[in-house]
């Protein structure tokens, strides 16, 4: 059985502006500034994937996680005070700082260039509106990837304001 979606064309657009909203918010982030939020070092993980042969380091915080470099990962103590820099919205931890000793760290994971081809990605849904007809099967089915991939985000974005 095939499902048309195109004849659901009107209600496909208005949804799309879920990810085109996340996306804005996404990019005007690296405008914002910074947040921060003063936590404590719960417990630390390190995970070795051999299938990429790559080692990620976790430290969990009581109101946060993030993933960070082997020398963040070593300076850190179970029980250390520390203040997280983060973005506004996904609160992606860009430097941390140990109340302690004052030394800051940077946190050069990569993961707010991830963050910004999502951003870019959730755009897409925008060129929808200008279509004038009415939108393809295929089409549609993008968007409705698109739209469901981006509540994952947007839920995130309203976890952290509230």
């Amino acid at each position: 059985m095939k499902i048309n979606l195109s004849k659901y064309n009107k209600q496909i657009k208005i949804l799309s502006v879920i990810p085109v909203l996340v996306g804005l918010l996404t990019i005007a982030e690296a405008f914002l500034p910074y947040k921060n939020i003063p936590a404590t070092v719960i417990t630390k993980n390190e995970s070795y994937r051999a299938k990429f042969d790559r080692t990620t380091y976790n430290v969990y915080f009581e109101s946060n996680n993030d993933q960070f470099t082997e020398d963040i990962f070593n300076a850190l103590e179970v029980g250390d005070k520390v203040i997280l820099s983060t973005s506004y919205f996904h609160e992606e931890t860009s430097e941390i700082t140990k109340v302690e000793s004052g030394k800051t760290f940077k946190n050069d994971t990569g993961e707010v260039y991830v963050q910004y081809i999502f951003a870019f990605v959730f755009l897409i849904p925008a060129l929808a509106w200008f279509k004038k007809h009415s939108i393809s099967n295929k089409q549609a089915k993008y968007l409705i990837f698109i739209i469901l991939f981006s509540l994952i985000d947007f839920y995130r974005i309203l976890k952290h304001l509230s």
